[in-house]
């Protein structure tokens, strides 16, 4: 909506839209606070039931989960700025939250500079004073230095009705997407988690070096819905399709580029571990079906995330949904636990799902039946 309404050059209703967002991410951070608070040891044993890892994870969410309303704030007022086309601010701050993380992470868990060792406590702890000091800075900079908006600390006093109700039509598909998607990732954490020790080590392993792989498609996808939103905004359709279809040239690029970084650098990446032969082994199992599924992983995203997103969230849900929860899930369950399928052949189904999704996002991006402005005119307001 802010991407759309920035398209229209609306400056007032990007601060409705704003406002709305600020309220919503405070009410559910403070809902996750409450069950990180209350019952952390049951949400832990929905992964493991290893009690000594849901002794030390009940000590980390306790503490970590005061930094969900700072940050669940910083990560809105970031895909604001993404969507006027200031990025260059959040990556810095992000970078600074990240150094500051790095530097007390290694103060607190092993005890420098007189501090005694904390353990998973420093970790938790370095993670919310990192969390909090960048959103005090991210903060301060949209109230009193940012130009573009110039959005003002009053403004959240006041919820516009209207906006609210456009607001809820344009982001109930997208929040129970990614409810749906997060409970979904969850799954698939404790069907992982229920395949043993080394699996999970393995996998821990194999996420670092896939996140960091995939670094530019998540970019490119955040990239992919603010432009589109601005040209759609603009009412410039036909340049819309001309973005589409650079954007699924680019997703392909991208896609090799990091299945091959995925594929070449799995043996140099494992000689930084202490781990066990049987851990090496099923992390290359594990990257090297990673590696397969990332071309399709970077059509998914920037086709279903970063362009349909911009014209066409029921579309998006619909088949996030049923490839997910109607195909990887099952699948992957089954193969893990009825048939005792190898290890790479149930990451495999397990991220099934991003296959068809590329196809399916492809498809319907060529199409070209998917443009929707979702925005009003200042005379309908």
């Amino acid at each position: 909506m802010c991407s759309q309404y920035y398209g229209k050059k609306d400056i007032k209703s990007i601060h409705k839209v704003i406002t709305i967002t600020y309220w919503l991410s405070i009410a559910l951070s403070i809902l996750f606070v409450l069950v990180a608070m209350v019952m952390p040891g049951a949400f832990m044993k929905l992964f493991t039931d290893d009690i000594s890892v849901i002794s030390m994870g009940e000590k980390y969410i306790r503490i970590v989960s005061i930094s969900y309303v700072f940050y669940s704030l910083t990560v809105s007022t970031v895909g604001v700025l993404r969507s006027i086309k200031t990025v260059k601010i959040p990556m810095i701050i992000h970078s600074i939250s990240l150094f500051i993380n790095i530097f007390l992470n290694y103060i607190l868990i092993f005890g420098r500079f007189g501090i005694s060792p904390l353990g998973i406590k420093g970790a938790a702890i370095a993670t919310v004073i990192s969390r909090i000091i960048e959103f005090f800075i991210i903060f301060a900079y949209i109230i009193f230095k940012e130009s573009k908006i110039k959005y003002r600390l009053n403004y959240i006093l006041k919820i516009d009705k209207i906006i609210f109700n456009d607001y809820v039509k344009v982001t109930y598909p997208i929040f129970f997407n990614e409810l749906c998607w997060s409970v979904g990732s969850s799954m698939i954490s404790i069907i992982v988690g229920r395949m043993g020790t080394s699996v999970v080590a393995a996998n821990s392993i194999n996420n670092v070096v896939n996140q960091f792989a995939t670094l530019f498609i998540q970019g490119l996808s955040s990239a992919s819905s603010v432009i589109i939103g601005n040209a759609i905004g603009k009412g410039n359709y036909e340049k819309v399709k001309e973005y589409a279809n650079t954007i699924i040239i680019l997703s392909i690029i991208v896609g090799v580029i990091s299945a091959l970084m995925i594929y070449l650098c799995k043996d140099v990446i494992l000689g930084f571990y202490n781990i066990s032969q049987e851990t090496k082994l099923i992390s290359k199992e594990i990257m090297t079906a990673t590696a397969i599924v990332a071309l399709f992983r970077s059509l998914s995203s920037n086709l279903m995330m970063g362009v349909l997103r911009g014209g066409d969230n029921k579309y998006v849900f619909k088949y996030e949904m049923i490839f997910m929860w109607g195909l990887s899930i099952p699948l992957g369950f089954i193969g893990a636990f009825i048939f005792n399928l190898p290890i790479p052949i149930v990451f495999f189904l397990l991220k099934s799902d991003e296959i068809l999704k590329g196809i399916v996002g492809f498809i319907r991006v060529k199409s070209g039946n998917w443009i929707n402005d979702v925005t009003r005119d200042k005379k309908d307001m």
